[in-house]
């Protein structure tokens, strides 16, 4: 079992890591709300078939009753309507502002849950449950909520840190494979980004992360490397003033990619992957890396099964809007993350702006 600590400005909070650990989610429940009867659960019909039957056991087990709120799956339902909704059911039943909201899911249902934890009387406890490998490594740790609006990603949130995160890593055995594989890019992320001892065991295992066996033994080790540098990085800068914008690197190219294939057809961490490269583009052309870089950073991607090229059925143009609403701009221009060698990467707020194009076309 891997515990992780996380510095935030309403209080400290625990990440625990443990192959199994789901049956100890009512015991955990019980001992942080002792006085507390009732608790809310949001997920989504896809992660409550898989794994409602056993939280509600150990929820039990805990001496809690349940009330169990489900959103549509999907992207496309990460919209305001849908928190109305959820809060809905929660504000017809009497909540009080003592029982905690447990979200279980993956990133689509850990933005939403936490900010409708944060919205709901004007905030009551927050759990995160996270059952892919976004949210493991990366979404349900720093506090960061929202949901997208058509003009782009996640442009509507707040920040609000959980009391407690529990990551069980052999629920990520239940996702398909193409989902679990897609999760590598935000992996990739934070080997690329200066994470060397996950940078040598990806060199090496990346393949067996990206096969259809599932390796809990491996993918327990990767999940707390992953997450210990996330807690690390927002323990230092929870707003994202400074530091935590590193964790953007491949997120201004992917959100914007997300956002002009309307959210389907593409998933996150494959945007991330294609975003990490087109950053790479740009610091290419700009003299801030080499390409032997860039080429270090596609072998590992591809050898990851993401994919490594710009879809050709998206234009430069059509990315356009979406950069000029990215939340990272700065005096109108978009704040980049780009690599100087794999392993160390630079934030970049001056540059020449029709370097971005060369982001796809290089």
């Amino acid at each position: 079992m891997t515990e992780v600590s996380v510095d935030a400005a309403a209080g400290s909070y625990l990440i625990r890591i443990s192959g199994g650990s789901l049956a100890s989610l009512g015991p955990c429940i019980r001992e942080l709300f002792p006085a507390v009867g009732r608790v809310g659960i949001i997920s989504n019909p896809v992660v409550w078939g898989l794994h409602g039957e056993r939280v509600l056991a150990t929820l039990n087990k805990g001496g809690v009753t349940t009330v169990a709120a489900l959103h549509p799956d999907g992207e496309r339902y990460k919209t305001m309507e849908s928190v109305i909704g959820l809060l809905t059911e929660f504000l017809q039943r009497h909540w009080e502002r003592r029982e905690p909201l447990i979200v279980v899911g993956g990133g689509v249902t850990g933005d939403m849950g936490g900010l409708s934890a944060a919205l709901l009387l004007r905030g009551v406890p927050l759990i995160h449950v996270p059952t892919t490998v976004v949210a493991q490594v990366d979404s349900s740790i720093g506090g960061k909520t929202g949901v997208d609006h058509p003009l782009g990603k996640n442009l509507i949130g707040v920040f609000n840190a959980p009391r407690f995160i529990l990551t069980d890593p052999t629920l990520l055995s239940t996702l398909p494979l193409n989902e679990r594989r897609a999760g590598l890019g935000e992996v990739l992320k934070y080997a690329f980004i200066g994470d060397g001892a996950l940078l040598s065991l990806l060199d090496r295992r990346v393949e067996e992360l990206s096969h259809p066996e599932f390796n809990e033994s491996l993918w327990e080790e990767v999940v707390s490397l992953c997450a210990s540098d996330k807690a690390r990085i927002v323990s230092a800068d929870e707003k994202e003033s400074g530091m935590r914008m590193v964790l953007n690197f491949g997120h201004t190219f992917g959100h914007a990619l997300e956002g002009a294939m309307d959210f389907s057809g593409i998933l996150h961490g494959e945007a991330v992957a294609i975003g990490m490269l087109s950053a790479a583009k740009v610091a290419v052309a700009a003299g801030i890396t080499s390409p032997a870089t860039f080429m270090a950073m596609r072998s590992l991607i591809h050898r990851a099964g993401l994919p490594d090229t710009w879809p050709k059925e998206v234009a430069y143009e059509a990315i356009l809007p979406y950069l000029g609403r990215d939340k990272k701009l700065l005096g109108g221009r978009v704040s980049l993350v780009l690599p100087e060698e794999v392993g160390r990467v630079r934030i970049v707020t001056e540059y020449d702006p029709t370097l971005l194009s060369r982001g796809i076309f290089a």
